[in-house]
């Protein structure tokens, strides 16, 4: 006996499933009928709920942000949900409420802490990025836009709610706009006058010790190496020009004494023609030794040189002429020559030229000596100042570090203030990045919530569900045999044959009435239900 109990249950296969839904098929039905109903009845008795839906688009700044960058560290995602924590604070809530007479049942019953946070879930606020249909004024689709919506009862309030809403944001969106560019613009000035102080009080110290340490400064080192390189060079041109004075005062201290020699050889007319011709020949040697002399040191195109050719020429011609005349005797009076005389007014006259040209070369001498002196006295002053150094050079190289540093700060923030004040003014113009409404508050055509067209088949899956369960319970429960395989399992004997089980035909039909007027009635019952719940769900909606 106890070996037939521990026998299990046999796999169940689909003639069986199809005898357990025949059954208990009353089972299924009852249980997905009464969640219809149910389900029906809570859909239609909950409230309805309008939602009414704005859109607002951010609109980028209509000049180039090449010329005026924003100067606010916020993007636009931070700034709306910056602008939806001041909406939702509990001040505003709180005056809209009181402005529209919202949640009035609510507020009897339940603390207003309570229903401004219930408020607060029936706001919705989103940005959107790409939206459908938002787009800019250069046609792209990535314009950051926002979604405000709100739920209620009465969809002609939630309407003006959300314009209320919608029209904050605008307004908040401009006055923390403005406010944040003139908070930063009068920061960046309190900081560009503080770093000007700061700067002239460095560059202040700074002239005090250049003035105490003029022209020893390291940085001056190298204007005081090129001031002295131009003076070298001044130096070297004046010792050249006084090189080539001195060679011409040589020269003309030869040709005045050549003239003098050649006035004295005139004027000595009484000379033999031979002695004229040997004092000529004289002459001629010192004068080629003269320009042999100049041809060591000059190029031939020099005026001297060749005035020295010139002049050697002359001679030889003279020369030339003397040695064809007839020598005089001594006691023959020379008689009175006119070209003679001419000749000595040319010599006297070559040796006032010549004199007034040395007065001239040594006056050039003088001032290219007063020049020399000059630049030697600059020399010496510049080569102190090299070989000199200041007493505190670390004092100087903090002085020049921080003013390049209050320089640079300055700087930096002169170039942020004038990107402010730029900021400000195009803000105050409405020509920064704002806020535009893209669509108004819609009337909601329909109510949002509940969705009953959901809530409904829920119900009627969760009543078969649950019917599911009961059966699956009773199946279990139920350890009788059904059939003749449950017969042969479980007996383990071989089945002749069955007898059906024959009961009283009017016992049958009494049940079969029963069954009918109760499963009616239960219909009836509850599709009255579901009826007069809807009905009286459109009577006050009406």
């Amino acid at each position: 006996m106890l070996d037939r109990l521990s026998i299990p249950r046999r796999p169940l296969d689909f003639g069986d499933y199809v005898d357990i839904l025949r059954r208990n098929l009353g089972w299924l039905i009852a249980p997905a009928f009464i969640g219809v109903v149910i389900s029906t009845i809570v859909a239609y008795m909950l409230q309805d709920t309008y939602k009414s839906i704005a859109l607002i688009q951010i609109v980028p700044a209509q000049i180039s942000p090449e010329l005026i960058q924003n100067v606010s560290a916020q993007d636009a995602t931070d700034r709306i949900n910056g602008m939806a924590q001041s909406i939702l604070s509990r001040n505003t809530l709180t005056t809209i409420i009181n402005t529209y007479g919202l949640y009035k049942n609510e507020l009897k019953t339940e603390p207003p802490q309570d229903v401004i946070e219930k408020m607060k879930k029936a706001i919705d606020i989103r940005p959107l990025v790409g939206a459908a249909g938002v787009a800019n004024t250069s046609g792209r689709n990535n314009v950051p836009a926002m979604q405000v919506g709100f739920s209620y009862r009465d969809k002609y309030v939630a309407q003006k709610v959300c314009q209320d809403l919608i029209s904050r944001f605008v307004d908040a969106d401009t006055e923390q706009s403005l406010g944040t560019l003139e908070a930063a613009n009068g920061f960046l000035v309190d900081q560009v006058d503080q770093a000007k102080r700061r700067w002239d009080q460095v560059e202040q110290k700074l002239a005090e010790y250049r003035t105490k340490n003029a022209g020893r400064l390291p940085d001056q080192l190298q204007s005081n190496l090129s001031q002295m390189n131009v003076l070298d060079t001044q130096a070297a041109t004046l010792s050249e020009a006084a090189t080539r004075n001195t060679e011409q005062r040589m020269m003309l201290e030869t040709e005045l004494r050549i003239a003098h020699d050649r006035l004295s050889a005139l004027k000595a007319n009484s000379v033999a023609q031979n002695q004229k011709v040997g004092e000529l020949d004289k002459e001629i040697d010192r004068l080629q030794d003269a320009i042999a002399a100049m041809k060591d040191r000059y190029t031939d195109d020099y005026p001297d040189l060749q005035a020295a050719r010139d002049r050697l020429a002359s001679l030889k011609k003279q020369r030339e002429a003397a040695s064809k005349e007839t020598p005089a005797s001594d006691d023959t009076p020379v008689p009175d020559n006119p070209s003679l005389n001419k000749e000595r007014l040319s010599a006297q006259a070559a040796i006032d030229q010549i004199q007034t040209q040395m007065k001239a070369n040594a006056l050039e001498g003088s001032q290219i000596k007063q020049r020399m002196n000059g630049v030697n006295n600059a020399l010496s002053a510049y080569q102190s100042r090299i070989t000199g150094e200041p007493e505190d050079l670390k004092q100087y190289a903090d002085l020049m570090q921080a003013r390049q540093i209050a320089q640079k700060e300055y700087d930096d923030f002169e170039a942020k203030r004038e990107k402010s004040a730029a900021a400000l003014d195009l803000g105050r113009r409405k020509q920064g990045e704002t806020l535009e409404l893209l669509d108004a508050a819609s009337l909601p055509p329909a109510p949002t919530a509940p969705k009953r067209a959901v809530i409904i088949p829920i119900g009627a899956v969760a009543g078969l569900f649950l019917g599911l369960v009961l059966v699956a319970f009773r199946e279990v429960k139920d350890t009788s045999l059904k059939n003749l395989k449950d017969a042969r399992l479980y007996t383990q004997l071989s089945i002749l044959g069955s007898i059906p089980l024959l009961e009283n035909d009017v016992v049958v039909q009494r049940r079969k009435q029963v069954m009918w007027v109760s499963w009616a009635t239960g219909t009836v019952l509850g599709l009255a239900v579901m009826g007069a719940t809807i009905a009286h769900y459109y009577i006050n909606r009406a």
